[in-house]
């Protein structure tokens, strides 16, 4: 233990508790020491190994109100890593955290799921997954799964009434955190309220509606009549959609690519039409391109339109005139080989949205950035994808593992999640 003293204290004298935290030591007020320890990274490794200083940091670093202060210090959870459905039916879980202590943090058995072959994971929002499961063949019908990775907790969610789980194609969903009160932090919601979304279409006809976990049932169900001519299927080259804490929304395909709406706050089902111009792009609906649908900004509620053509972002931002009138106006065109020193010979593909807005780009090498195309700021996350995964869902959550000190050495375990 006297190691991890010296690193955490900077003290460097092993065994020397004096040396570590001297009498009269600010240390040794709990206030000061909590707004001190708030401002460490919000890893996973991070509390466990500053658990590990003494028992007056083991105790603080554990308390509920501290793990309060420390998310609500933080605002935001860090990416740990990315979900997928292997060909066996196999939901695996793919660390971006790089190799390094918060690796051993994260369980695989915990950050792993078995479901039939035929399921599909739809979405990861607030720290909970969303996966369509598919019980043998499509006539024997499906149903939703709501998981919590952290705690393991697993829901059954039946399809809402008056829907044919085993007739109706599911587009996509949600799910979103319900929690409204004051200063909550999203990312650490295990125990809170949650809404699931669900979009389908049905003979012609596009469905939504919402499942609360607080009444354990199904809102009121929308319908519109489609507005593609055949076969609605979502983006097959951006699996993730836009989540907004009441409105989805998601583009679909057919003869043509559309951006459907739902806001379930407002009690609205809609359609709005992607930008004419978008449609210049050679290979636009024949699969060399590729593009989704952002936040406009963080302020004003609207949307961005934006599409790869080899490595040049194009970026549509859709205007209002007044009341329900708003058109797209092509904005930016944003040049990722300059801005992310890229070599010809490589390739570049979208492969999501995170929940702050980071556009998550991969390199042919298998190298992955995220790039906020409103700041341009851009990072490299510092694990390489293993494989080229069908599906990419960014998972994003604040996890503290428990702590175990073997005799001997420090061994840094995962025992529960908080």
């Amino acid at each position: 233990m006297s190691e991890d003293i010296g690193d955490m204290t900077g003290g460097g004298q092993q065994g020397n508790k004096s040396a570590a935290v001297p009498a009269g030591s600010p240390l040794e007020d709990d206030n000061l020491l909590s707004v001190i320890l708030c401002r460490l990274p919000s890893v996973p490794s991070s509390l466990p190994r500053a658990s590990l200083v003494c028992k007056q940091w083991r105790l603080l670093v554990s308390d509920p109100r501290f793990l309060r202060d420390f998310r609500s210090h933080h605002q935001k959870p860090p990416l740990l890593g990315f979900f997928s459905v292997d060909f066996l039916g196999n939901i695996e879980f793919t660390t971006m955290l790089g190799p390094s202590s918060d690796c051993i943090c994260i369980p695989a058995e915990r950050f792993s799921l078995q479901v039939s072959p035929a399921s599909r994971i739809l979405r990861c929002h607030h720290g909970r997954v969303l996966v369509l499961n598919q019980v043998g063949t499509r006539t024997m019908g499906q149903h939703f799964l709501v998981w919590d990775p952290v705690t393991g907790k697993l829901l059954n969610v039946a399809f809402p009434p008056g829907i044919d789980g085993k007739m109706m194609r599911v587009i996509d969903g949600g799910v979103v955190c319900a929690a409204t009160d004051q200063g909550h932090v999203h990312g650490a919601c295990h125990s809170d309220p949650f809404r699931v979304v669900f979009i389908g279409e049905y003979k012609g006809h596009i469905f939504a509606c919402v499942y609360s976990s607080e009444t354990r049932a199904w809102g009121n169900l929308y319908s519109m009549t489609s507005p593609l001519a055949y076969f609605v299927t979502n983006s097959p080259k951006c699996p993730s959609n836009l989540v907004r804490n009441n409105s989805i929304c998601l583009l679909i395909f057919g003869e043509k690519a559309v951006i459907l709406e739902f806001d379930w706050g407002r009690g609205t089902l809609a359609h709005i039409d992607v930008p004419s111009d978008a449609y210049q792009f050679d290979a636009f609906i024949g699969g060399m391109c590729q593009f989704m649908v952002t936040p406009a900004d963080s302020d004003s509620g609207g949307l961005s339109f934006i599409l790869l053509s080899s490595f040049s972002v194009h970026v549509w931002k859709r205007v209002s005139h007044g009341g329900t009138d708003a058109t797209w106006m092509l904005g930016d065109t944003i040049e990722l080989r300059k801005l992310l020193s890229l070599k010809p010979i490589m390739s570049l593909s979208i492969m999501g949205l995170d929940e702050d807005n980071n556009v998550i780009f991969k390199l042919t090498d298998s190298v992955v950035f995220t790039v906020n195309l409103e700041t341009l700021q851009f990072k490299r996350l510092s694990t390489q994808l293993p494989f080229y995964p069908i599906s990419f869902h960014p998972f994003k959550s604040f996890y503290t593992p428990g702590v175990r000190v073997c005799a001997g050495h420090n061994d840094i375990k995962s025992l529960s999640g908080a």
